[in-house]
């Protein structure tokens, strides 16, 4: 019995988080560098944490100046609405990937989604961007990184 608790244990990592880009662009960095098999492996674990995660929240851009001062003062609270609910928020905050699985955007709390396709028989080829090079091909989504996943197709 201690024997199957020690390879449970050993099977799921803790959840590691990351507080930086430099942290989680390292990270994609170290994984990009590791056979595929361990590659899923690894991607697997981190989609997993990232779920765990509070990360940014992209609001759409707004002059206020544009705005009547009906518009700002609504504005305002729905700020003042988002930053309560971020400060009620009880996940950690840090840097949360972009996700792309054959084309479609993945959240990482969909584990439903993502679980059946990110696995060894499934996955064709992965592809991790830094930050950097990320944002530059898919905008302010992507500035923490991103990892483009290609499924074998049935």
């Amino acid at each position: 019995m201690q024997a199957f608790l020690l390879i449970c244990s050993l099977a799921v990592p803790p959840c590691q988080t990351y507080p930086t880009v430099a942290a989680s662009d390292d990270w994609l960095t170290a994984t990009r560098q590791l056979p595929l098999r361990k590659q899923i492996v690894a991607l697997r674990q981190r989609l997993a944490c990232d779920a765990r995660v509070r990360g940014r929240t992209y609001g759409a851009q707004v002059c206020v100046s544009c705005l009547t001062a009906e518009g700002r003062r609504a504005h305002q609270a729905a700020q003042e609405k988002q930053r309560q609910a971020e400060a009620a928020d009880p996940r950690p905050p840090g840097v949360v990937l972009f996700y792309l699985i054959d084309g479609k955007i993945v959240e990482p709390a969909d584990t439903a989604q993502w679980q059946p396709l990110v696995t060894r028989q499934r996955v064709r080829e992965v592809s991790f961007l830094e930050s950097a090079k990320a944002e530059s091909l898919s905008g302010t989504r992507a500035q923490d990184g991103m990892v483009i996943i290609t499924t074998k197709k049935p």
